[in-house]
């Protein structure tokens, strides 16, 4: 969060937020190649009839392919063959091994999608031509994955990767959203977009493409809807079964410092498919950022001092406090990954670059403390805003 309208002495605020909506069909690079395993089996009989009344013995070969492949979906024949049955010669006699279309033994594979008799239920979008199982929200696969890092955005308006897995950042490059920079708080979905807040235009919203960050785009949000303006912000998926995900975020009115008491904030939402925004709470924080877990906990960082709170995201309510010791800054971010979070703020006075510290929130190495540690002292960029998609994992790697 960064609030850059003000003079330099005025705490800019960061609201972070973590973000992706999803297209299932995106297949112009991929962040996790699925592959595609097959094992064939063929087992073959065959049956002679007796020779018929011309003089001619009849000899029939059934065969039967089976493949499995490494995905969800599953594709088999779409009709059934019928073997020729002789009647002219009642001394006829036919092999045991031969199935027939009248063999009572006959039976077919229950994953067929074809067949009347197949599987039905693995369909979700009515498809029953293929017959393939359509995820609901889907991760999309694109030439920067979603899944490996969390993006980070700078107070000059560039977008970054910060990976935790070897404590790395990649820059991945500077907005094209028509020469703004005056970046606020930022958000990513499950699509491959980077939702910026800019401030000015105060409470704008533009979303980038996390691949090419030169493409930037106007989805169309009205700012100020119901008195909202500037606020840090999250995408968090519906729960742990429901990949689908939806815009949170907690207000800051812009004066002043960062504060923290009654009623001080406003939790809302704002629907990534109508951009219609709702209130759903007050908060105790003016100024938190936000962000999302796959499996549909939200979280804010927040107060005087800085605090971890998870807010239900139907109500607004906290569920839980945790006090971190970590003050907010003039630029501050955060957002989880695999089971942790990771914090940014300035590493010295205001308008210096961020520092990044780790919270081992599920306490991986087991020594019964959630350790707060600083990881890195200097990052490249003076950070205003962190997301990271509901793609991420959020259990321990």
């Amino acid at each position: 969060m960064n609030p850059r309208a003000r003079s330099l002495t005025a705490p800019a605020l960061l609201l972070t937020v973590a973000l992706t909506a999803c297209t299932g069909d995106d297949t112009s690079a991929t962040s996790s190649a699925t592959g595609t395993d097959t094992a064939t089996t063929e087992s073959t009989g065959t049956a002679t009839t007796a020779p018929t009344s011309s003089g001619t013995a009849t000899t029939t070969t059934t065969t039967t392919t089976t493949t499995m492949g490494g995905t969800a979906t599953e594709t088999g024949s779409t009709g059934s063959t019928t073997s020729p049955v002789t009647t002219t010669d009642p001394t006829t006699t036919t092999d045991p091994t031969t199935t027939s279309a009248t063999d009572p033994t006959t039976t077919t594979d229950p994953t067929t999608t074809g067949d009347t008799t197949g599987d039905t239920t693995g369909d979700t979008t009515g498809d029953n031509t293929t017959g393939m199982m359509m995820e609901a929200c889907p991760c999309a696969q694109v030439e920067v994955p979603l899944d490996d890092g969390i993006f980070i955005l700078s107070d000059d308006a560039e977008l970054w990767k910060y990976k935790p897995e070897d404590n790395s950042f990649q820059q991945l490059g500077a907005l094209g959203c028509n020469n703004m920079t005056n970046t606020f708080s930022m958000a990513v979905d499950r699509e491959g977009f980077a939702w910026v807040m800019f401030d000015p235009p105060t409470g704008d919203i533009f979303k980038v493409d996390v691949t090419n960050p030169a493409i930037c785009t106007d989805p169309g949000y009205n700012p100020g809807q119901m008195g909202l303006l500037r606020y840090g912000m999250a995408f968090v998926s519906q729960g742990e079964f429901d990949n689908c995900d939806s815009l949170y975020g907690n207000t800051y009115n812009g004066q002043g410092g960062f504060g923290e008491g009654p009623g001080f904030g406003t939790f809302l939402n704002v629907d990534p498919d109508t951009l219609l925004a709702k209130i759903i709470g007050q908060t105790t924080f003016n100024g938190a950022e936000l962000t999302g877990t796959g499996d549909g906990r939200a979280f804010m960082f927040g107060g005087v001092p800085g605090k971890l709170v998870e807010v239900d995201k139907a109500t607004g309510q906290y569920l839980s406090t945790m006090s971190l010791g970590i003050p907010l800054t003039n630029a501050f971010a955060f957002a989880f990954f695999a089971g942790d979070f990771y914090f940014f703020t300035e590493s010295g006075g205001p308008g210096s670059k961020s520092k990044v510290t780790h919270l081992d929130f599920d306490d991986s190495d087991n020594n019964g403390i959630q350790d707060i540690t600083v990881i890195n002292p200097m990052a490249p960029i003076r950070i205003v805003g962190a997301g990271v998609s509901t793609c991420a994992p959020f259990l321990p790697q």
